[in-house]
């Protein structure tokens, strides 16, 4: 069974126990999934809601993942243990057969005025993939869990490798107000790494192909610069086939988000180092203010056939150096040693 959660209220070192209640209108953790994903997953953006499939039905959540992989969140609502499953892989049937322009047409459609390529990279620092939906993954979402999802669903992933996990949410309310918490069924990186795992898409670039790049456009020495100068202020770094992005960890839920990513190939020796900078999360990390972050970097001048002219920034040595400058004077926590 899902780990169970209680809960406790301390009062002069005395422990009151807050009693769980039953939290009848599901449609509330749909609407609060919908707003706030994390609640799931920190690495998932949702790109539809009450999506209609050509077989009538109407998927509750539809999400989707860093690599490209679709996600079905499904609720269980008043559905016996043979229902919810038999629908959440029905829905799987068809979401499998979805194609990159039903995606981009059903991702669109509901993240107006935002598109589905920039959700994605202001979500995760990196262009939407060349190839999507090469495989996908099932919540089942509930307020309780019965015995007998429990034993399909454990049947399904452990014994068939079928990316399916059950997330439970337990109710309390208080004189303060509402509290909500949730739990998995399953191990979820496990379920995670197993659809990587099997992943036909390419690799990200090494670090010498990326550098490679920066040779080829005259900006190596920048580059290096740039990566080595950069790196300490930061939370972390990855590779994707364009790009090494610097993220910060942030918010409440610690979510690992991009603020910087450097674009040796897009990139010139006459133009400068192609650095794109999410500037309003990259000013809150920093604990900046978003015109002193303007006033060091200036003005975005990325050129109309760059992915994001608006937050494109082209560094040459001096542009970096004032860069740097900012951070050493950001009033940043102290940076974990990398």
């Amino acid at each position: 069974m899902p780990t169970a959660i209680r809960l406790w209220r301390v009062e002069d070192e005395q422990l009151s126990p807050i009693p769980q209640q039953k939290l009848d209108l599901e449609e509330r953790i749909e609407n609060w999934m919908c707003q706030d994903i994390t609640l799931v997953s920190n690495d998932l953006i949702v790109m539809g809601q009450q999506v209609p499939t050509a077989y009538g039905g109407f998927i509750d959540l539809l999400a989707i993942d860093p690599v490209g992989n679709l996600v079905i969140l499904e609720l269980k609502r008043d559905k016996t243990p043979r229902d919810i499953v038999a629908q959440v892989l029905d829905y799987a049937s068809w979401v499998e057969k979805l194609t990159h322009d039903d995606i981009l047409a059903t991702a669109n459609a509901f993240l107006k005025p935002k598109t589905l390529e920039q959700a994605f990279r202001d979500k995760f620092g990196a262009e939407l993939p060349d190839v999507l939906n090469e495989r996908h993954r099932m919540y089942v979402v509930a307020s309780s869990l019965d015995s007998a999802t429990e034993r399909i669903v454990k049947y399904l992933s452990e014994s068939h490798n079928v990316d399916i996990n059950v997330a439970t949410f337990s109710y309390f309310k208080t004189p303060q107000g509402e509290i909500l918490g949730r739990s998995l069924l399953l191990d979820d990186e496990q379920v995670q790494v197993r659809a990587e795992a099997t992943s036909k898409r390419q690799p990200p670039r090494t670090w010498e192909e990326l550098r490679s790049f920066a040779e080829q456009r005259g900006v190596a020495d920048l580059y290096d610069k740039a990566l080595d100068a950069l790196r300490p202020f930061f939370d972390g770094s990855n590779r994707t086939r364009s790009n090494v992005a610097f993220n910060g960890i942030m918010g409440e839920e610690k979510s690992r988000t991009a603020l910087l990513g450097i674009y040796p190939e897009a990139s010139s020796k006459e133009a400068g180092l192609a650095i794109h900078i999410y500037v309003v999360r990259f000013s809150e990390y920093f604990a900046s203010s978003e015109k002193d972050v303007r006033n060091v970097i200036g003005e975005p001048n990325g050129k109309a056939d760059t992915w994001d002219p608006k937050s494109t920034f082209f560094f040459d040595d001096n542009r970096l150096n004032n860069l740097v400058a900012l951070l050493q004077k950001a009033k940043k926590k102290p940076v974990p040693n990398h």
